[in-house]
């Protein structure tokens, strides 16, 4: 079992289950790979978004939170990004002006194009979390289905008994009998 919980398909293997251990093995190599991917990609189109910004919107890259990506897809320009939070009295969330926080968007086009290169890399990013929690799905299941056949190796006998009462009554009995 816990081979299985370390490397899918080990446990299977060690109780000579190389079908069932080529299965957890082949998930194993195929939701890495597809997390790497999805981080791969993520990464590169974040890298992208960010270059078309500075190109298309003027602004400086370096050093900037998520939420600043966010809000310069959501709005065309800084000044209507701070006029609006300044309507909600949301003194916090505002820019500093001069202090390489500016932007304007050159095009609504390019504004929406960012929006959509910028969520693609999000959802790329998410995709990565998911994936992780279908690695670890893998790890347990091989690791009951592990523990499960080590189980089986160890049942001598199963025997199923049909009863049937004086009153009439039937009853069925299985009886299985393994070493501990």
């Amino acid at each position: 079992m816990v081979k299985s919980a370390i490397l899918p398909g080990w446990g299977e293997a060690a109780v000579q289950q190389s079908k069932r251990a080529r299965i957890f093995r082949l998930t194993e190599v195929s939701l890495v790979t597809a997390c790497i991917s999805a981080y791969t990609f993520s990464g590169h189109q974040a890298k992208q978004y960010k270059s078309f910004a500075v190109e298309h919107a003027g602004v400086d890259s370096r050093g900037k939170s998520h939420e600043y990506w966010v809000d310069l897809g959501n709005y065309i320009d800084m000044g209507n990004y701070n006029a609006e939070h300044l309507r909600f009295r949301d003194m916090e969330s505002l820019y500093a002006e001069n202090e390489g926080w500016d932007w304007n968007w050159d095009s609504k086009e390019n504004k929406k194009s960012f929006e959509i290169m910028r969520i693609r890399s999000d959802i790329l990013a998410m995709t990565g979390k998911f994936i992780i929690g279908g690695i670890v799905v893998n790890h347990i299941l091989s690791a009951i289905d592990a523990l499960y056949l080590t189980k089986l190796e160890k049942i001598e006998s199963i025997s199923l008994m049909p009863t049937i009462s004086p009153n009439g009554m039937g009853s069925l009995s299985l009886k299985v009998e393994f070493h501990l």
